[in-house]
């Protein structure tokens, strides 16, 4: 029997300590400072699980590993793969072929050993450029910075999916679910900075990922291409979006932009550790607010 993966509804977002966020530059380093030592990030993690979240959605970084390590009990993880930092996505030429010698050179002799088997199995070594053939060979290098227990979700970072989606590469976002479940035995998703245009394209194409991750809020702001296509997009259903960016860089609180997504049918939410000053707090009453839309 084939294995479903259900879309979760409430994320603790660390995407800000990778420096993914439009939270003002003042507040980014405030959070940086706060989390710098891990037992601190670590007691959060916990935190947030007890108050209801499913998982933490954030790249596998070192400081999110260590602070994992800290642990005795599993988190749930959803993590978001290539795990390289804005300003290197910025860095590299366009295409899917820098990203992959970047994390070969970075990678031990292991992890470029699965790699190059992945490649081989998968008849896409002799497919350069190629987008749906060669990103699980990248997913493979990311494969190595996981931890062992708790992967729930891998979720594609928004720079490889929007490059993708740029490219109308229809095979990309149908066979990277499929990898996904097969080599993580986890749910499969997609960040984007466009979720309009990726929920339309998913529709008239007919592909099903098991949710994507975009920002959803009052303000519009990043909901690509303009507020008025992503909520059409929304109100028709299909895929499930869990929406970011819930306070548009604090141009409004948490519970304006938690309200605001779920009535313009948001399956679920990923507030940012930037978008909050008491996470247990917040995070339970965001969880009495997705109760009532059972």
């Amino acid at each position: 029997m084939k294995r479903t993966y259900a879309a979760p509804r409430l994320l603790l977002s660390v995407r800000s300590l990778d420096g993914v966020t439009r939270a003002p530059r003042e507040r980014l380093l405030e959070i940086q400072n706060r989390f710098r030592e891990p037992e601190s990030l670590a007691v959060t993690l916990v935190k947030a699980v007890d108050a209801g979240a499913a998982g933490v959605l954030g790249a596998p970084s070192p400081a999110l590993r260590t602070a994992l390590a800290e642990l005795e009990r599993v988190v749930p993880i959803y993590a978001v793969l290539p795990a390289l930092s804005p300003q290197a996505y910025r860095m590299l030429e366009p295409g899917v072929e820098p990203l992959i010698a970047r994390t070969r050179r970075d990678a031990g002799l292991v992890a470029r050993l699965r790699m190059h088997l992945t490649g081989v199995l998968r008849l896409s070594t002799f497919r350069r450029g190629d987008f749906a053939a060669r990103a699980p060979v990248l997913l493979e290098a990311g494969a190595r910075l996981l931890p062992r227990r708790g992967v729930t979700g891998i979720v594609i970072a928004a720079p490889l999916t929007d490059a993708a989606l740029a490219g109308d590469h229809r095979a990309f976002f149908e066979s990277l679910p499929r990898f996904v479940h097969a080599r993580f035995n986890a749910a499969a998703g997609f960040e984007t900075r466009n979720p309009g245009l990726l929920l339309q394209r998913l529709r008239e194409w007919g592909v099903e990922p098991d949710f994507i991750v975009g920002p959803v809020n009052p303000r519009g702001l990043g909901m690509k291409p303009r507020p008025v296509e992503t909520l059409t997009e929304l109100a028709r259903g299909g895929v499930p979006l869990v929406a970011a960016e819930l306070r548009a860089g604090g141009l409004c609180n948490l519970e304006e932009g938690v309200r605001y997504a779920l009535e313009h049918s948001a399956h679920g939410v990923a507030p940012d550790l930037a978008e909050m000053d008491e996470v247990a707090v917040e995070l339970r009453g965001v969880g009495g607010m997705l109760a009532e839309t059972r």
